[in-house]
């Protein structure tokens, strides 16, 4: 109570003089003003003293880049936006990314044959992958972490290792490398377009911060220089509504 009636009676005074000061600047960076050289760095996420480590998120309005009919050669990164194919279908996403695990779940319809994504091996190929599932931190482009094959962009939460594909519930792919990515939006939501690989004006990738959407790869460790990306098998899919539950 003693200090509810000081901080009324600072405010009061306050706007009595005309200046309206802020009680949280008398008591330096308390609540959310950057501490001494802080500045408006991010936080790593164990930084956080209650942070859980589990993400449940679902995507909606699913594209299919290309087809699973394409023959080679192909284009499955497709930055143009010419042959992208919106399907049916969902991405469920359930990870401890302290505990590297969890389950990806994805499912689409193309035609007549309906295809399930099972991503549940979590492994680390290089250090930024943190064990193989990572949150808040700059992917691709030249953010010297991952392929340049997709403009640098912020992932909220990142997951590499081995997932399965099934279609009409037989094996079409078993243990291929895959890839998640929860990221700023990369498409021109009017256009289609990634605008990438473009001269770089500012220090930002070439994503839009004021979207997101989910990403996934499973792609064969077979090459095939024909196909851009140049794998044997590239299956790229986009969610571009996302529900964090």
């Amino acid at each position: 109570m003693t200090r509810f009636i000081t901080f009324a009676a600072s405010l009061l005074l306050a706007t009595v003089s005309g200046i309206l000061v802020s009680h949280g600047y008398a008591e330096e960076s308390k609540f959310g003003t950057p501490k001494g050289d802080e500045g408006t760095r991010i936080f790593k996420a164990t930084e956080h003293p209650y942070y859980s480590g589990e993400f449940h998120l679902k995507g909606d309005r699913a594209t299919l880049v290309g087809s699973m009919e394409d023959t080679a050669p192909w284009d499955h990164l497709d930055y143009a936006g010419k042959h992208l194919n919106p399907v049916k279908g969902t991405i469920e996403i359930e990870v401890n990314e302290l505990a590297n695990t969890g389950l990806v779940m994805a499912e689409f319809v193309e035609g007549a044959d309906r295809y399930r994504i099972v991503f549940d091996r979590f492994t680390q190929r290089a250090p930024f992958q943190d064990g193989g599932i990572a949150t808040r931190i700059y992917e691709h482009g030249d953010s010297n972490n991952g392929d340049p094959l997709y403009p640098k962009t912020w992932l909220y939460l990142g997951g590499w290792g081995t997932a399965t594909m099934y279609k009409n519930d037989q094996v079409l792919y078993k243990d291929y490398d895959a890839h998640l990515m929860v990221m700023e939006r990369s498409r021109d939501p009017k256009t289609h377009e990634v605008r990438y690989p473009v001269k770089r004006t500012l220090p930002g990738g070439e994503t839009d911060p004021a979207g997101m959407e989910i990403d996934l790869w499973v792609r064969s460790k077979e090459q095939n220089t024909n196909n851009f990306p140049p794998f044997e098998t590239f299956v790229h899919l986009c969610w571009e509504e996302v529900t964090w539950r």
